[in-house]
């Protein structure tokens, strides 16, 4: 169901069908058909008067602005030349995008990115210190507060992590995971953790009331310094595959420019 904009003259038509105008703007018209598809089966009575008509508005306010930069536009703007500058430039991305999806090869080996890696890591340096932790938060009246904190004290952190999943009411455990410092201090007690004397293997233990907290800092890695390679993998996979759009793109064009030196399609007077 179409509900025409109360304005609109029932007895205007398109030459093409008896299509009733709903708006106008100048020469502009807005005909019903073009409102066929706004409306769905089911949309109530109310709805479909509102979306129609906040449509109708969108066209005049549209139309209006276009009439008028037409007035005001400076005489010594080329339109013509404009409009097909734009229309070569949406030609170009869009193939350009299509031989990126048909022809680039998104598959990076970890031996290319460690080399990447090693031969840029000092372009990414830290802007903010990183670490990897295990925390748990244990009640106060567990028995196995001492044993948790000698087995955090180890190497080896099989013992600490059963105790830590068993005892635990709350525990981060993600060894893979890169947190922040600001990550860390908001999950602990206020003073726990001094930002200024953090540093790998240490372990932290703090009481309150209820529970008993626990932070083993497994690798920190400081403001300004190189990052550890899993830090920035994602970042190098896509700097690579960057680099590979804009080689592919350039040795085609260059391949376009062979071709048509050999096919003889250009000419240079």
């Amino acid at each position: 169901m179409i509900f025409l904009h109360p304005g609109c003259k029932d007895g205007l038509f398109n030459d093409n069908a008896k299509d009733p105008v709903v708006a106008r703007v100048g020469e502009q018209y807005l005909f019903k058909s073009q409102l066929e598809e706004l409306v769905h089966d089911g949309t109530s009575p109310t709805d479909s008067a509102a979306i129609v008509d906040g449509y109708v508005q969108n066209w005049i306010v549209e139309n209006l602005m276009i009439r008028e930069a037409d007035k005001n536009v400076a005489a010594d703007i080329n339109l013509n030349k404009l409009v097909e500058e734009y229309r070569a430039s949406l030609l170009v991305y869009n193939y350009e995008k299509k031989l990126i999806d048909m022809r680039l090869d998104t598959l990076i080996s970890i031996a290319e990115k460690v080399a990447f890696y090693e031969k840029n890591k000092a372009q990414y340096l830290l802007s903010h210190p990183v670490l990897k932790c295990i925390i748990a938060k244990v009640p106060a009246k567990s028995s196995d507060i001492k044993n948790i904190f000698k087995a955090l004290g180890k190497s080896d952190l099989t013992e600490a992590m059963f105790l830590i999943k068993d005892k635990a009411v709350y525990h981060h455990i993600d060894t893979a995971m890169y947190m922040t410092i600001e990550d860390v201090v908001s999950l602990v007690p206020t003073n726990m953790i001094d930002p200024e004397k953090i540093s790998t293997g240490r372990v932290y233990q703090e009481k309150n009331k209820e529970f008993e907290y626990f932070v083993k800092i497994l690798k920190y890695y400081d403001e300004n310094k190189i990052p550890p390679f899993d830090y920035i993998d994602a970042k190098i996979a896509k700097t690579i595959l960057s680099e590979r759009k804009i080689a592919l793109l350039k040795n085609y064009r260059q391949q376009l420019y062979e071709n048509g030196i050999a096919d003889k399609d250009f000419e240079i007077y």
